[in-house]
């Protein structure tokens, strides 16, 4: 009798394990994928130096650049404009007015500019490389830009219902 009672709780042991595997395989093989549409937001500045001119030369060690900066979406806040010397890194960095101008002491030597459009933050930046500026130059800058930005739809797929849910949760 006690084995009889033994092997059927085995084979109700079994039972549960395979009803179990069977549930769990039915339920991976008729797991429907979660679809939803990500949008992705790109904004994009290009530009150019239009005129770098040599006003004059003064009788100092510093340089005065005075320019301003056209641009065909004109972001609130400004434009960061910064000075990085390749030779030590050193920025120097100022921020264009309502209307475009800025104007700027830095000292010579050979230098990458970088303007960051406030409107959308710290990315992206349009970067202009190699200007070399001597001693006493007083020099004006004319740069045209462009800025723009675009939201990119995707389709994404969510393998499980939790992290679809946790995504529709953040929006």
């Amino acid at each position: 009798m006690k084995k009889h009672i033994q092997k059927r709780k085995v084979l109700l042991r079994f039972a549960y394990l395979g009803s179990f595997l069977l549930i769990s395989l039915y339920s991976c093989i008729m797991q429907k994928p979660y679809s939803a549409k990500i949008a992705k937001f790109q904004p994009s500045f290009l530009g150019e130096i239009k005129e770098n001119n040599l006003k004059r030369i003064a009788d100092t060690t510093a340089i005065l650049i005075t320019g301003k900066v056209y641009d065909y979406d004109r972001p609130e806040g400004g434009i960061s404009v910064i000075f990085i010397s390749k030779e030590n890194k050193r920025k120097f960095r100022t921020v264009t007015d309502s209307k475009g101008h800025f104007k700027i002491n830095i000292v010579n030597g050979l230098y990458n500019i970088q303007l960051i459009p406030y409107k959308y933050g710290k990315s992206p930046s349009l970067n202009f490389e190699n200007l070399n500026f001597k001693s006493g130059e007083i020099r004006e800058l004319i740069i045209y830009t462009e800025s723009s930005a675009e939201t990119v739809s995707m389709d994404t797929i969510f393998e499980s219902k939790r992290a679809y849910n946790e995504y529709i949760k953040r929006q």
